[in-house]
């Protein structure tokens, strides 16, 4: 794993650690505190993390004999980190982008973060994470609506109670369906919202 200052360029020994044949990498991108680097922390260790520095962090994690690079874009607070990102796309295989399901402008953080990607990278393949679902009760209609606009799926999570991880992990390729799923979105959605 490496981590560096998103203000500084990352280090030869960091960079040697991404998979350059092949696009194997997942990044993850969205707006300042929506949750992703907690995502990040719960899909590589499997804990949730409440605090953690606003860094540029690059997992390389093993799974079925392969190395995925996960890598965490953490927060566009500014312009500097968003380009910053762009040498990470081309190794690329997924981009994840989370939002946060309680803030007032998500939609304005999907379109802008969706029109960012395909602009820079027409292969890589997008995936929706609506993120904070411990802390939402309100109607899910918009977010489904707004994937389907868009076309992408998209997946329920919070990396506080680990909802949805198991099926994010699945989507991007770390996990098998046949694995077990004890936090599985779709029963969560089921029992809190569709009654």
């Amino acid at each position: 794993m490496g981590i560096c200052d998103s203000k500084s360029k990352i280090n030869i020994q960091q960079k040697q650690t991404f998979n350059t044949r092949q696009r194997q990498g997942i990044i993850f991108i969205g707006q300042h505190r929506c949750g992703q680097t907690a995502i990040c922390n719960r899909i590589t260790s499997g804990n949730f993390v409440c605090k953690h520095n606003d860094e540029l962090i690059c997992n390389c994690v093993g799974y079925k004999n392969k190395q995925v690079d996960i890598i965490d874009v953490a927060g566009f607070k500014d312009r500097t980190s968003i380009s910053e990102s762009l040498q990470y796309f081309e190794q690329c295989q997924y981009a994840v982008v989370v939002f946060n399901m309680i803030q007032n402008n998500w939609q304005e953080q999907v379109d802008n973060r969706i029109k960012f990607i395909t602009r820079i990278d027409k292969e890589i393949q997008i995936i929706l994470v609506a993120s904070k679902l411990d802390l939402y009760s309100g109607d899910l209609e918009d977010f489904e609506q707004c994937a389907r606009d868009h076309g992408y799926p998209l997946i329920y999570c919070s990396a506080k109670t680990g909802q949805g991880i198991d099926e994010l992990k699945q989507q991007c390729g770390l996990s098998s369906p046949n694995e077990t799923r004890e936090n599985s979105q779709q029963a969560y959605v089921e029992e809190n919202y569709m009654q």
